[in-house]
């Protein structure tokens, strides 16, 4: 069975066939949502939020089961691009506002942490199948030097 109108988008989709980066990284958590921003912890592998080392947003695959990377698996990040990201329960989203995170990785206007180099595109979404989403353009990939803002 189809219903009759489609979602705009879902959780870790890229938003266009635009210039982007993505990277693949190790999952060290048990499992890890798509559309979630993610960090690397001291071992070098991907947990939600921002972990030792800040990476970018979970970008979706079709071939992972149960729309989630689980531990051991190679995960796919985007670090530059447009990606509709998991807005945080209730949370809010100002279009061209900052973007900040929460300790699971999903985003809102408000959070524990600041992803320094992104901006919402979008305001909050609602989908049937991931809830709440919002667009993310990631600009330049963060470098050794960016830390994660309080």
């Amino acid at each position: 069975m189809y219903d009759d109108q489609m979602d705009i988008a879902f959780a870790g989709m890229k938003a266009d066939s635009g210039a982007d980066r993505v990277e693949s990284f190790p999952v060290g958590a048990d499992t890890l949502a798509f559309g979630v921003v993610a960090g690397t912890d001291g071992n070098g592998l991907l947990v939600a939020g921002p972990g030792t080392k800040l990476r970018g947003i979970t970008v979706h695959s079709h071939a992972v089961k149960n729309d989630t990377y689980v531990k051991t698996e190679c995960a796919s990040v985007m670090t530059r691009g447009l990606i509709w990201a998991r807005v945080t329960a209730a949370g809010a989203v100002t279009e061209d506002g900052a973007v900040k995170f929460a300790a699971d990785g999903t985003v809102a206007d408000t959070g524990a942490n600041t992803l320094t180099n992104a901006v919402f595109r979008s305001g909050k979404v609602s989908t049937t199948f991931y809830g709440d989403i919002a667009l993310v353009e990631l600009h330049n990939p963060f470098s050794e030097t960016d830390t994660v803002a309080p």
